[in-house]
């Protein structure tokens, strides 16, 4: 029988629903599998079949990260497809996508044509990448580093206004179009999740992303955050959207976490440390000591027994947290997804 992962909990003065979602391993299968027709046995019993699986226990969404050259890994929008015609109504996302490494066309094309074929099923957290890598990544494929948060933004207005299907007429500093149509709309306008590496209380958010949340966020995904860290963060964005006369009640606060479930938090440690280090690839060749040890380790998600990753979950959901991308950074994720809808149920 099926239990639905979902936690009510009272948040300011409404009665929210905490989701949890799994991030499938699309990079994963790709680092450790050792030859193509593994690799293709894998793509449905380690893709496909682990989001049927997510389903069958509960799971409320199914997500996929993105990059091309930086962290290879299947193409996210054509995983995503695959996912939602294996499924029944599983939401499906992007934890997350970088629109800029596409046309804003191509991305609102592919995407309204991928929520169609799903049923109105998909969201996509929207991100530009920070780590070097990402930023060569972009520049291989053309793109201006230094603007790539304006060029989000950018890209964002075009994408949003294609998705209603009407002609769009463009005259930005990075695309510029001319009654430009894609023909058709999306079953419904995908919610566009605002991610962040970072919020400085004392600073708050930088320039652009500010003005992300502010025109385009329908929630926030960051990630590496402590809960405190966290609600600081988004009692300022909610102040930010009422600034904007925009609705605080319908922006969804998100929160992608990594989580090992083991006997003890040594163990889990060294779970992740392992999948860390074939993850990162190169990027822990010059930053090994940050990147592996325990302390930067435990910034990213909850590592240890049952007891211990659900008293973290109930920080974050105290925080404001309602939707969770949960990445279990391990070999095993059958066991994992089976451990962590325990825990789910039992907060429940």
């Amino acid at each position: 029988m099926c239990t639905v992962i979902k936690i009510a909990v009272l948040n300011f003065d409404k009665i929210s629903v905490t989701t949890f979602g799994y991030l499938l391993p699309t990079r994963g299968v790709v680092f450790s599998s050792t030859s193509t027709t593994e690799l293709t046995a894998r793509a449905s019993a380690d893709i496909v079949a682990l989001a049927q699986r997510a389903e069958s226990l509960g799971y409320d969404s199914a997500w996929v990260g993105d990059s091309v050259l930086a962290k290879p890994r299947f193409e996210p929008l054509v995983t995503l497809a695959a996912v939602a015609a294996a499924t029944n109504s599983i939401e499906i996302g992007t934890a997350v996508y970088l629109p800029v490494l596409r046309h804003p066309v191509h991305v609102a094309h592919m995407t309204a044509t991928l929520d169609q074929l799903s049923g109105g099923r998909l969201s996509l957290g929207v991100g530009v990448g920070v780590r070097p890598p990402e930023r060569e990544e972009m520049r291989q494929l053309g793109i201006d580093d230094e603007q790539r948060g304006a060029t989000l933004n950018e890209a964002l207005a075009i994408i949003s206004e294609l998705w209603k299907g009407t002609a769009v007429t463009h005259n930005g500093d990075q695309y510029n179009l001319e009654n430009a149509a894609i023909g058709f709309k999306p079953a419904h306008s995908p919610s566009l999740y605002v991610a962040s590496a970072a919020f400085d209380p004392s600073r708050g958010f930088p320039r652009t992303i500010r003005r992300r949340l502010t025109d385009h966020g329908d929630g926030w995904l960051p990630i590496a955050m402590a809960p405190d860290t966290y609600a600081a963060g988004l009692d300022h964005i909610r102040e930010l959207l009422r600034e904007a006369d925009r609705p605080v009640e319908t922006f969804t606060p998100g929160y992608y976490l990594d989580v090992v479930i083991a006997d003890s938090e040594s163990e889990a440690l060294d779970d992740a440390r392992e999948f860390y280090y074939n993850y990162y690839g190169d990027q822990v060749t010059y930053q090994s000591d940050r990147l592996l040890s325990d302390a930067e380790i435990r910034k990213r998600g909850a590592f240890g027994t049952s007891a211990a990753v659900e008293s973290l979950l109930a920080e974050y959901i105290e925080a404001g947290v309602e939707q969770f991308v949960v990445r279990f950074p391990t070999t095993d994720q059958r066991h994992q997804l089976r451990a962590f809808s325990s825990i789910a149920d039992r907060i429940h």
